[in-house]
């Protein structure tokens, strides 16, 4: 009776396993014949991996002896085994981390320096009260990623903010900081647009609309000091490459500047696009034959649906205080979670291609840096009809700077993007082999030394440093 128990228990478990695969395959079959084009490839490669893996079990269980069945059952348990302790792991560690504004106000504390904890909800229903009109600045992508059911195929798709308003934005370094909008919801004295041409324009994402400091303190304030130049900045958190072509073609045009300078961040770009691209709203701008939105002459219309989306949005604290959202554990979603191994399978997705990544979040089946390299030929393109110049302005992740022992893949793509820049007619600014990576105290260009935006020293460098190469004869 003793000997039997041990094979009873192999062979169950075998059959458990191959049970296991063959449910998993079927699974990955049905979505990869059901999910649109773009979907298919994620879907492919399981499919492909449980076809092997319950074609391998089968045989295993037919033409082998039970010796080589145990020690196969023995190392797909130990596998097992382990990848569930670190998925376990990466699940609770994930759940204890405090919220971005308390890690800043306890750095904040340890520096001795003063630190406002009002998050923007806060902010902003505290300015309601006092009955001054006011908003709070949202990223032109939460309206196709966090906020799809305000819009349908027919909405026009903002690249600013309100226009003409108080705006909230951020705070990383202990003040909140406010800004007036101008006329077309961008962050700039609006006599700018008063004049009939500008010298510079500026395009980018909350590093180039000046993130979480004030006014004076902002890249294209600093470079109207350095420069004494005619600058428009068109630069607004959230915006990725397509964003930045359509701010060109939607705004820049108008102004024939003769330098454009183009930011490409590490941090975001390359996922922006991604979202981006899905959009026939945002591919169109990589057609001259497809119509432009006219946002100038819809610029009403764009502050009512902005208006009506925010005053939706930031009517409860609970979809309107993102900023002090805690992580909230549930236990069907955790076990759920636990079970499909989604922090170990976002991990690794972290380090590789996107279109082999393991999680739908960071999948893609673009060819994202062919696609970025078209982009920026329509660029070039788009600023030659008036004699204009594209600067390309590479900014590093601020987590080269930060102690992590590894760097995402995008960030291995620095060759990649310099060499693709150089090949083309625009002017290289590269601010992280002669700025960022030229200080001795990389974490003094941060506020309160931690990951982040630039604070008014960091910003500055960069202004100064791009200020003198728009400047050379």
């Amino acid at each position: 009776m003793a000997n039997k128990n041990p094979k009873n228990f192999l062979y169950y478990l075998l059959n458990l396993i191959f049970l296991i695969s063959i449910i998993i395959l079927l699974f990955s079959s049905y979505k990869y014949l059901t999910v649109i084009e773009y979907y298919k490839l994620f879907y492919k490669k399981f499919l492909i991996f449980f076809l092997i893996s319950s074609l391998f079990i089968y045989i295993l269980r037919k033409f082998f002896n039970k010796n080589i069945q145990m020690y196969f059952c023995i190392l797909a348990t130990s596998f097992f085994v382990g990848l569930l302790t670190i998925e376990v792991l990466f699940t609770f560690n994930s759940k204890v981390k405090i919220n971005d504004i308390e890690i800043r106000a306890n750095q904040a504390k340890k520096l001795g320096v003063p630190f406002d904890k009002t998050s923007k909800y806060e902010f902003y229903q505290s300015y309601l009260k006092r009955g001054i009109d006011v908003m709070p600045s949202i990223p032109p992508n939460d309206f196709f990623v966090n906020y799809k059911d305000f819009k349908t195929s027919d909405s026009l798709y903002a690249l600013s903010g309100a226009s003409n308003i108080l705006t909230i934005f951020c705070n990383e370094g202990g003040k909140r900081v406010t800004y007036n909008s101008d006329r077309y919801g961008f962050r700039n004295n609006d006599i700018i647009w008063e004049n009939e041409t500008v010298d510079f324009v500026l395009l980018g994402d909350s590093l180039a609309q000046g993130a979480c400091v004030d006014d004076a303190d902002t890249i294209h304030e600093r470079i109207i000091f350095y420069t004494k130049k005619k600058f428009l900045n068109l630069g607004y958190q959230g915006h990725g490459p397509l964003m930045q072509l359509a701010s060109l073609k939607e705004y820049a045009k108008f102004k024939k500047p003769k330098k454009i300078i183009w930011f490409y961040s590490e941090t975001n770009d390359i996922d922006n696009l991604i979202y981006e691209y899905q959009w026939d709203i945002f591919r169109n701008y990589l057609d001259e034959k497809k119509p432009l939105q006219n946002l100038i002459d819809n610029q009403l219309n764009l502050d009512i649906e902005h208006k009506k989306m925010v005053s939706s949005i930031y009517s409860n604290k609970q979809t309107g205080d993102r900023e002090n959202r805690d992580n909230e554990i549930d236990i069907y979603f955790t076990i759920k979670g636990i079970l499909k191994f989604y922090h170990l399978r976002e991990f690794i997705s972290f380090f590789i291609p996107r279109k082999y990544s393991l999680t739908l979040q960071y999948y893609s089946p673009l060819k994202t840096f062919d696609l970025y390299s078209q982009i920026l030929d329509e660029a070039v393109d788009t600023a030659r009809i008036w004699g204009g110049k594209i600067y390309f302005v590479y900014y590093p992740h601020a987590a080269r700077y930060f102690n992590h022992a590894v760097h995402p893949y995008y960030l291995r793509k620095y060759d990649d993007i310099t060499e693709m820049v150089k090949k083309k007619d625009i002017k290289m600014i590269d601010l992280r082999k002669y700025v960022f990576e030229n200080n001795e105290d990389l974490k003094s260009l941060y506020p309160l030394r931690l990951s982040g935006h630039p604070n008014e020293k960091g910003y500055d460098l960069v202004a100064r440093y791009i200020s003198n190469v728009l400047m050379e004869k």
